[in-house]
């Protein structure tokens, strides 16, 4: 390696995998031949370099688990026992794998999981591998045979081996030869695929979310540096995230993979979109504006800024009665991808119930609303509301309406199937608006000066809130996205 070669040999190809680390030196032998060693210190210089100095120390708590993250995806197979430093090579396996640049032809989406409102949500599959990185250390299997599942990233990194393993004839370049053949699965240790007993630390999980809050709508154009006027807000965002991590699992104190998959998977499918603008810089495409290079590291930082504001920008949503820029950030992680968020207009806000009123607003179905309803329960503040699609309506909801609860813990819901129209008095009673999804409900009353909107959220939960405010939103664009590797 680092000896220049003249010309092509014939016989150029990977040699045969015998060991696990020979099978991790051909899978990244198709993706760098650079060493350096990446430490926590490191990476978080980096990342906060590209961001507002006013927002250094979230970067920093966040970066000891992003720094986990990308060493265990960069141990790939073997992520569950990872390599011991984040050299270059790592850190790049880690990054194609974290953001999926190879296409997601790495993991292969769930046939049943294919979404046409959630395009980029993670499979399965995927859910595993990235619970794994984030995990602390939870060691291998013990005691137990092999199955196919065990060896399913095992099997994953043989097949983009042996897919890359030929070699072109320079002179005829239809003609291929194929490299030598490779061991199966069994010749190497399992990668231990279905391990998911370990648990992801609060303490670390927390910095995460709240990082994911900070950059969720730059694909919007809106920087992170506008959230600066608003961190306590971001504060009380991110418990209630993590308390839907922590409300669904075994204990209060870490998340567990079965909480990880639920959440993830049915509650915050866009969870992980501001990953592309905390790890964009490593991998941009974007050319340096100026011909002479920087002089200094504080010259290379605002380089670096100046680079990754958002190509597309966009002015930041009026503050409502209950609408503010987390609370959207929050929200947009739970809404479909084609979710026009920017420059939403306030449609209704008022601190009474007009029931009337509303259905007028959420009737108007050539536009995409949200309807938010804040007030008082048993156990205090409480927000929920609705999300209607353009073309859909109290009486019509399709399957991308989503039903969600914003404090105090976050939850979404989906329809699954396809709804038939609203019957019944409700549609021409005054003073009730109910709206459904499958098993939950909203039921808003406006009998009183304030009013109350039951909430059943499934078979066995409902609670009444005492309302303070409620406010539509209406969406008029197009969803502007802003691509970070362009």
């Amino acid at each position: 390696m680092g000896q220049a070669v003249a010309k092509e040999s014939p016989t150029d190809f990977p040699p045969p995998v015998q060991t696990r680390e020979e099978l991790q030196e051909q899978f990244k032998w198709r993706l760098s031949r650079l060493f350096l060693i990446w430490t926590v210190s490191d990476l978080k210089d980096f990342m906060i370099s590209t961001f507002p100095l006013e927002l250094a120390s979230y970067i920093a708590e966040a970066a000891p688990i992003i720094h986990r993250c990308l060493l265990r995806l960069g141990s790939f197979p073997y992520q569950n026992n990872p390599h011991c430093t984040l050299s270059l090579d790592v850190l790049r396996t880690g990054m194609i794998i974290l953001l999926r640049l190879e296409g997601s032809k790495l993991l292969d989406r769930d046939n049943n999981e294919a979404s046409l409102f959630y395009p980029d949500r993670l499979s399965a599959e995927q859910r595993i591998l990235l619970f794994q990185s984030l995990t602390e250390s939870q060691g291998t299997s013990a005691g137990s045979a092999r199955n196919l599942g065990d060896d399913y990233h095992l099997q994953k990194a043989l097949e983009i081996i042996t897919y890359g393993n030929f070699k072109r004839n320079v002179q005829f370049p239809t003609a291929v030869s194929k490299g030598p053949q490779y061991p199966p699965p069994e010749h190497f240790p399992s990668s231990n695929s279905t391990l998911t007993s370990g648990s992801i630390p609060d303490d670390d999980f927390r910095p995460l979310l709240r990082l994911m809050l900070l950059t969720q709508l730059y694909v919007a154009g809106l920087d992170p540096d506008i959230f600066m006027c608003s961190l306590s807000e971001i504060e009380a965002a991110t418990d209630r995230l993590l308390a839907a991590f922590l409300h669904d699992g075994e204990s209060s104190t870490a998340v567990s993979f079965i909480a990880f998959d639920k959440i993830i998977g049915n509650s915050m499918q866009n969870a992980f979109l501001g990953l592309h603008r905390v790890l964009g810089p490593l991998h941009s495409a974007k050319p340096i504006p100026s011909t002479t290079l920087p002089s200094s590291v504080t010259e290379a930082q605002n380089m670096l800024k100046e680079l990754f504001a958002p190509s597309v920008k966009t002015q930041p949503p009026p503050k409502g009665r209950i609408m503010n820029l987390p609370l959207l950030s929050q929200l947009s992680m739970s809404l479909p991808q084609d979710f026009p968020i920017e420059a939403p207009e306030m449609f209704h806000s008022s601190q009474k119930v007009d029931i009337k009123g509303l259905k007028t607003c959420l009737s108007t179905t050539g536009l995409a609303r949200i309807l938010l309803v804040s007030g008082k329960t048993s156990q205090g503040d409480a927000i929920l509301g609705a999300y209607f699609p353009k073309d859909s309506s109290p009486a019509s909801m399709n399957m991308s309406s989503v039903i969600f609860q914003l404090a105090p813990v976050h939850r979404t819901f989906h329809q699954t199937e396809k709804l038939l129209p609203s019957k019944g008095p409700d549609a021409e009673d005054s003073a009730r608006l109910t709206l459904a999804l499958a098993d939950v409900s909203l039921a808003l009353s406006g009998e009183s000066s304030t009013g109350t909107l039951t909430a059943k959220l499934n078979e066995h939960t409902s609670q009444e809130l005492l309302v303070d405010a409620v406010e539509v939103l209406s969406f008029h664009g197009c969803m502007v996205r802003v691509d970070t590797f362009e």
